[in-house]
């Protein structure tokens, strides 16, 4: 049987030094093998509308060789020998070489350090934790702006078919990392614009979400009942002031895959606490998967879906 892996994003920064240092952490709980991943900007011919890569043999290898040994130096004292030896140098965009090395490896896990971007750049995709939030089939944990030791786990559970997997994500993390577990769940206004709400019929809804988070949380034995809380008011807001309220260690949500031009023009809960990270951030995807029907001609390789994803990527 294959051993568990973790792949982590590696950069040479502050924020990827954090994500390294969680990331060992959980793989030494997990068992888990820890793959760091790096990945060295694509160069382009100046002048082409068609983007046309630089691919001059010569160049392409030194740029990896001088990047594996500036990584080799960057992960001296972090990481045993071994895991250094696990490196993966790609070139091309950072999401599209973690989402690779993340497919062939079968990870489990994929863990980044998180940092601020422009609402245009999260919007069109250029960050990296973004787009791996909107298109990774496996969990992303961003590392937040410190990494205590893991002591407290809040899920946010929104009643919705994501809850299911989100909490029992939670409660995996809880049980490995030894930590204490809490599930809130928000109440946000009804916002219809042209409709008046009667505040009973308001009163009614929110009766009935209390009552659907009641009976989703009732089996959960390793969730004292005082942290089993619902909270009122926008929901990427309070999740975060309960996060900072009870020094949550590590938030854990699920991700539902809005549209682009939802994510562009409003965003998801989801990533907008990526924006705010009032704590690690662990995104589970909860999208089912499309099914397709079978097909004879040969599946395209390793090389072709890599290249196919760096197209959508420039396309995004």
């Amino acid at each position: 049987m294959a051993r568990k892996s973790i792949v982590v994003g590696v950069d040479g920064s502050v924020e990827s030094r954090r994500a390294i240092e969680l990331a060992r952490r959980i793989a030494e709980a997990a068992h888990a093998e820890l793959v760091p991943v790096h990945a060295v900007p694509d160069l382009w011919l100046a002048g082409r509308l068609d983007r046309t890569p630089l691919i001059i043999p010569e160049i392409r290898e030194a740029l990896i060789r001088n990047s594996r040994k500036a990584m080799e130096r960057f992960l001296e004292g972090v990481l045993s020998p071994a895991a250094r030896r696990r490196l993966e140098v790609w070139t091309g965009p950072a999401a599209v070489a973690i989402t690779e090395v993340a497919r062939t490896r079968r990870a489990e896990l994929v863990v980044l350090g998180g940092r601020h971007h422009g609402a245009i750049a999260r919007g069109l995709g250029r960050s990296t934790a973004h787009y791996l939030v909107r298109t990774l089939d496996v969990p992303l944990l961003v590392a937040g702006p410190s990494t205590p030791a893991l002591a407290r786990v809040l899920a946010a559970v929104d009643l919705s078919p994501a809850s299911i997997p989100t909490i029992e994500a939670a409660e995996r993390f809880a049980k490995l990392l030894g930590a204490r577990l809490r599930v809130v769940h928000i109440l946000e206004p009804l916002r219809l614009t042209y409709v008046p709400i009667e505040p009973l019929r308001e009163e009614g809804f929110h009766e009935r979400a209390r009552q659907m988070f009641d009976r989703l949380t009732a089996s959960l034995s390793s969730v004292a009942p005082e942290d089993r809380l619902i909270r009122t008011g926008a929901a990427a807001d309070a999740i975060a002031e309960e996060a900072a309220a009870w020094h949550a260690d590590l938030l854990v949500v699920g991700s539902h895959g809005k549209g682009w031009a939802d994510r562009l023009l409003i965003g998801s809960t989801t990533e907008r606490l990526l924006n705010a990270l009032p704590a690690s951030l662990l995104v589970i995807p909860t999208a089912l998967p499309r099914r397709r029907a079978p097909r004879r001609a040969r599946k395209p390789t390793g090389e072709r879906r890599a290249a196919r994803r760096r197209r959508r990527y420039a396309e995004s």
